[in-house]
């Protein structure tokens, strides 16, 4: 195995793994040691109650910190006490460039714990990419200018003129990811002009920014407002951006995809995950239907039988649609189809209509693919997420997980 290869590493602890810390600390020490001087890529979490000793992890995070010169893109999810370890190498981060944040409490909920940490990367000159929990946006000291890729997890709604405010010193700005409950009222608009990927985890957000640049737009919820309330912002802000070319929507009713689908621009790739069969139904009458080169449909069903062979009538119907030698059906630009089921149970059938619904696909010219995912712990809106240049593009090697 190369440099490269021992270079990216996973250490997840978990209960089971507290017991047999000094074989972990053996894997991280080998996997150190055979990376030569390549940087360092990692991701280290530690998954406890709040009963553990965690006096012996304490050496597995400080062989990583021994190596601190040498980090390059780093996830970290860990309890405060040991979070504070870290601090033993904030001046010694001259080449990272990507980190990803996650505090958890030893305690009781405490906003102050989280607080306590924002000034752990104000040395490090070549951050570009950083995914932080909020709580105070103040309070966390970076060279803001200088990021190119932000994902903000807020803990709490967030004052819009205080986000405005504060995401203007992004001059940079390429990436943004706001998750959580949402601004509280609309504000005037900031102009991000480098913005070329926007995921919102509400879809009244989407009104904070003007990115004429914007290539891909991620919007996981639409709240609870009616599709009409919701007819200006689709209309009026979805529908002008000229230059998409990505979109990935969680769609949970049939009146807000009849708007969303009439008021789409001409995107090339287009990912939906639903939880309603009917959705699909009505998307060969979408305008730009025609236009989709790659498409994805993620389906969160209970899986009966009928459900599993109503998806495949629903993709013969579409193959039936339309005349045209390309594509498939009123798809009649369609070259890429990706079909993931958030689900294994009836697992017999499903291998019994894989085969048939690509099938379908492939003998009009269409590659088509089959995943299965088990269905998220909470909800499917964390699907509809940009991915945060997880491990910038290595292939991660799993030392304990």
């Amino acid at each position: 195995m190369s440099p490269q290869f021992w270079s990216s590493l996973v250490v997840n602890i978990w209960e089971a793994h507290l017991t047999n810390v000094e074989r972990a600390l053996l894997l991280i020490e080998m996997a150190i040691q055979r990376s030569k001087n390549h940087p360092l890529t990692f991701q280290f979490k530690i998954d406890k109650d709040n009963e553990s000793d965690l006096s012996d992890c304490h050496k597995l995070l400080e062989a990583l910190m021994a190596q601190s010169t040498r980090w390059l893109n780093i996830y970290l999810d860990l309890p405060s006490s040991m979070t504070s370890l870290l601090y033993a190498v904030k001046t010694r981060l001259p080449i990272l460039r990507t980190f990803r944040l996650i505090i958890t409490r030893d305690d009781t909920p405490n906003d102050e714990n989280a607080l306590q940490f924002g000034d752990l990367f104000e040395e490090a000159p070549q951050v570009r990419h950083a995914s932080i929990i909020e709580y105070s946006l103040a309070a966390w000291k970076l060279n803001w200018s200088s990021i190119t890729t932000l994902h903000l997890h807020f803990q709490r709604r967030v004052q819009s003129e205080s986000l405005v405010n504060f995401l203007q010193g992004l001059e940079h700005l390429e990436e943004l990811y706001l998750d959580g409950g949402g601004c509280d009222s609309f504000a005037p608009r900031v102009a991000l002009p480098f913005l070329r990927c926007l995921g919102i985890a509400a879809m009244e957000n989407l009104a904070l920014f003007e990115a004429p640049a914007l290539e891909e737009l991620y919007i996981k919820s639409f709240s609870n407002r009616t599709a009409t309330q919701y007819s200006w912002l689709v209309r009026d802000l979805v529908g002008p951006l000229n230059h998409l070319k990505t979109l990935v929507l969680l769609l949970t009713s049939i009146d807000m995809a009849v708007l969303t689908f009439q008021c789409l621009p001409d995107v090339p790739n287009i990912d939906f995950h639903v939880q309603d069969l009917s959705i699909l139904k009505i998307l060969p009458l979408c305008p730009s239907a025609r236009h989709l080169e790659t498409m994805t449909v993620g389906l969160a069903l209970d899986y009966e039988d009928r459900e599993l062979f109503d998806v495949l009538n629903l993709f013969e119907l579409w193959s039936a649609q339309g005349n045209a030698t390309t594509g498939f059906g009123p798809f009649q630009g369609l070259q890429r189809f990706t079909l993931i089921l958030y689900n294994r149970q009836h697992e017999v059938v499903i291998d019994r209509i894989e085969s048939r619904i690509t099938g379908l696909f492939e003998e009009r010219g269409v590659q088509c693919s089959i995943k299965h995912q088990w269905p998220l712990e909470e909800d499917y809106g964390d699907l509809v997420v940009p991915p945060f240049d997880l491990f910038g593009g290595q292939v991660a090697n799993y030392l304990l997980n």
